[in-house]
C-alpha cells in the first residue's frame, strides 16, 4: 500500500517541525524539552498535524511510539522541506542585510543640486533600508575623512589622487559652463571658448582643498596656448559673490547652483570639459550599507550625459 503525503497549504510549517523532533527523538517528552514547549501542548500539535493531512502518523502505546508509513515519509520529507525551508529564511535575511545599515556620507557643496539629491533620491527608492546622515565639506577633506574612518562614503568633485586606501568611484562627469553676471557682454552669447575669455578674470580656489577644477581650467588653457588672467575667489561661496560682484567669472559646474539664480547667467564652455564627480570608498569596506549605496551609485553613474551644445536653455537660465 503506497502513501501519498502533499505538503501543501494543509499543513503548518511549525506542526512538521514539531513532528520532525518527535520522529527524531523517538519520544514526546524528549521532543517537547527540545522545543521548549509543554508535552500536552506537543501531543495536542501531532494530532493537529494529522487531522491536517488525514492520515495516522504515529501508533501510540502508553508512552511508547512508532512511526506509520506515513510518518517515516513525512519524517524524511518533512525534514527535507523544513532544510529548504530555513535555507530561504537566511538567505532572505541576508538580503534583507545586505541593503541595510546606517552610512555617514560626505558631500561636497558643488554637488548640493545635481548628483547629491539624484544619489540620496536612488537610495532612497532601491536601497530604502540605508539609513543616510550627511555632511558637507570640500573634496579634500572629504578624502581625509574617508581614509580615516570618519565617513563612509564622500561625493568628490573634481578629485585629485585619493589617499592611500582609499578608490574613487564615477558618478558622472559634468560639462563645465561658465559663471557670469547677467548684464555681462558674454551673458547673450550662446556658447563661449577659452578664447573668449582671454581678457576675463578667471575666478579660482583659494584652498588645496577646492584646486581640482581650478588645476583642471589652467590645464585646458595652457593646453590651448594662452595664458589667462585668474585671480583667488575671496569668499567660500563656490564663486558666487565674486560672481556677482564683477571680480571676474568661474569656469564651473553648473549643478552648484540652483535652477533659477538671480542675477547670473551660465553659458556652455566650448570645446566640452568635462568635470567629474567621484563617489570615494575605503579599498576592500565590507560593511552592507557601504556595499548597497556602491551599487546603486554604479548604475547611478549609468544616465547619459548633456550635451553642452544642446543645453543651452537650461544652462543659461537667469531669473
Amino acid at each position: 500500500m503506497s502513501v501519498d503525503i502533499s505538503l501543501d497549504a494543509r499543513a503548518d510549517l511549525r506542526l512538521i517541525r514539531y513532528f520532525v523532533a518527535v520522529g527524531l527523538e523517538g519520544n514526546v517528552t524528549r521532543a517537547a524539552a527540545r522545543l521548549h514547549i509543554s508535552q500536552p501542548s506537543l501531543s495536542a500539535a501531532i494530532k493537529q498535524l494529522e487531522a491536517q493531512l488525514g492520515v495516522a502518523l504515529l501508533h501510540r502505546s502508553g508512552r511508547r511510539i512508532e512511526l506509520t508509513s506515513a510518518g517515516e515519509l513525512l519524517l524524511w520529507r518533512g525534514g527535507e522541506l523544513l532544510a529548504h525551508a530555513d535555507a530561504v529564511a537566511a538567505e532572505v535575511g541576508q538580503r534583507a542585510a545586505a541593503t541595510s545599515g546606517r552610512i555617514r556620507l560626505g558631500l561636497t557643496p558643488t554637488a548640493r543640486y545635481g548628483v547629491g539629491p539624484a544619489l540620496m533620491a536612488a537610495c532612497a527608492k532601491d536601497a530604502p533600508a540605508v539609513m543616510i546622515y550627511s555632511s558637507e565639506d570640500t573634496t579634500g577633506a572629504l578624502l581625509r575623512d574617508v581614509a580615516a574612518g570618519r565617513l563612509d562614503l564622500a561625493v568628490t568633485f573634481c578629485a585629485p589622487e585619493p589617499p592611500r586606501g582609499v578608490a574613487l568611484h564615477i558618478l558622472e562627469e559634468v560639462a563645465a559652463v561658465v559663471h557670469l553676471p547677467s548684464e555681462h557682454p558674454l551673458a547673450e552669447r550662446a556658447s563661449l571658448t577659452l578664447e573668449d575669455l582671454a581678457a576675463e578674470s578667471i575666478l579660482i580656489s583659494a584652498g588645496a582643498d577646492s584646486r581640482g577644477f581650478t588645476d583642471r581650467v589652467l590645464l585646458r588653457f595652457s593646453d590651448a596656448g594662452i595664458a589667462p588672467r585668474t585671480r583667488i575667489d575671496p569668499y567660500p561661496d563656490l564663486g558666487l559673490q565674486a560672481v556677482r560682484e564683477g571680480l571676474g567669472v568661474v569656469i564651473y559646474s553648473r549643478s552648484a547652483f540652483p535652477p533659477q539664480l538671480a542675477g547670473s547667467t551660465f553659458v556652455p564652455l566650448l570645446p566640452r570639459l568635462d568635470l567629474p564627480f567621484h563617489l570615494a570608498a575605503r579599498e576592500g569596506e565590507s560593511d552592507p550599507g557601504v556595499e548597497a549605496v556602491l551599487n546603486v551609485a554604479e548604475f547611478l553613474g549609468d544616465g547619459p550625459h548633456a550635451d553642452p551644445e544642446s543645453s543651452r536653455g537650461s544652462v543659461g537660465s537667469t531669473a
